[in-house]
């Protein structure tokens, strides 16, 4: 009898603990950080939770979406910083009227007139409501270096968007990290790495899910021929690819790789590599979330998707310099490196042995 009950303990207990071992090994507890960076970084002061940048390749000028997210209620902006010149950023007025919640974006050059920059915002959700914030995204004309809206596309069901890629004039992509409807079941979805995000399409004048059954997506660029659209998951911890039927919009996945690391947002090079931005400690990260002092490892990677898909480790500290990194933006012999909580970015220029691959 003993022994029978203690083989069902053992069948009680044994699968959670090593699904939590398991969610541990992976978030990268145990995980050897041995910094690195062939190039010198320059800390810019003066934005604060940068936790995306996207670069004119014209001109250098960033565009960075920063929201103090240890003060939700106090919202945020977009910055324009000029790559290089170690400045301050500066705010960019807009015709919102209300408070602005930014979250990942995307440039769209036009060759016709005004370039767009489209913007996954989180406005607060209706009084009583069981979610955190919904989502949309608000596509602006760049006038006069000021923000005028063209259109805001709200969500078909109150999923959560993260960051969004623009394909033309009034269509993109966006990652939905998280497709539960509530608080608690996107609490879940994060910490049981559970399947329910996605991709979404935003089209003629709505945002609709395409695809699911991802593990916490969160950037997402499209090829520059329109024919291939890439995907970062964080707690899934892969690089997906998709081919893209250019009429219909529609996706089908033709390769994965997996990649050690919590992935963030994926940004362009002149080169057509895509750099990704990557917590190597998740469990860092989340210690991070909740106080400055706290450390938490940063990571930009460059991923080569012409030939082989190769990995090269650009840069990677401890999180002196900076903690929680989730964009690693490149323009010619610089790296623009923003995080989710941190009160500046840096500007670093990279070592000729990074150039000269």
């Amino acid at each position: 009898m003993l022994k029978k009950c203690l083989i069902g303990i053992a069948v009680l207990i044994l699968p959670p603990a090593v699904f939590v071992m398991d969610t541990v090994i992976d978030s990268g507890a145990y995980k050897t950080i041995e910094p690195h960076f062939a190039g010198t970084c320059t800390t810019v002061e003066g934005v604060v939770g940068a936790e995306d940048i996207t670069i004119d390749p014209t001109n250098g000028l960033a565009f960075v979406s920063a929201h103090d997210r240890r003060n939700w209620t106090k919202g945020g902006g977009i910055y324009t910083y000029q790559t290089g010149s170690y400045s301050k950023p500066m705010l960019m007025s807009h015709d919102l009227g209300d408070t602005f919640y930014p979250h990942g974006v995307s440039l769209w050059k036009n060759p016709h007139g005004a370039d767009r920059l489209f913007v996954v915002n989180h406005p607060p959700s209706a009084p009583g409501s069981e979610q955190r914030s919904d989502s949309e995204v608000i596509i602006f004309d760049i006038i006069d270096g000021a923000l005028k809206r063209a259109k805001t596309l709200k969500t078909d069901l109150p999923y959560s968007l993260n960051d969004v890629a623009a394909i033309n004039s009034d269509s993109f992509y966006a990652t939905i990290d998280r497709g539960s409807l509530t608080r608690f079941g996107r609490l879940l979805e994060s910490f049981g790495r559970l399947a329910r995000g996605g991709i979404a399409y935003g089209s003629n004048g709505s945002i609709t899910k395409l695809t699911g059954d991802l593990i916490y997506p969160n950037g997402i660029q499209v090829s520059r021929d329109s024919s291939k659209v890439y995907v970062s998951e964080s707690t899934g911890e892969r690089l997906l690819t998709y081919a893209r039927d250019k009429q219909t919009g529609t996706l089908q996945l033709i390769d994965e790789m997996t990649i050690d690391s919590g992935l963030d947002n994926l940004e362009w090079d002149s080169e057509g590599n895509l750099w990704v931005a990557g917590h190597p400690q998740m469990l860092k990260y989340l210690e991070h979330s909740k106080n400055h002092a706290n450390l938490s490892a940063s990571q930009v990677l460059r991923i080569n998707v012409n030939e082989g898909m190769s990995v090269d480790e650009i840069y990677l500290n401890k999180g002196e310099a900076i903690s929680g990194s989730s964009v690693g933006a490149p323009y010619e012999d610089h790296l623009l490196i923003g995080s989710v909580y941190e009160p500046f970015i840096l500007d670093c220029t990279l070592g000729q042995s990074v150039k000269a691959q």
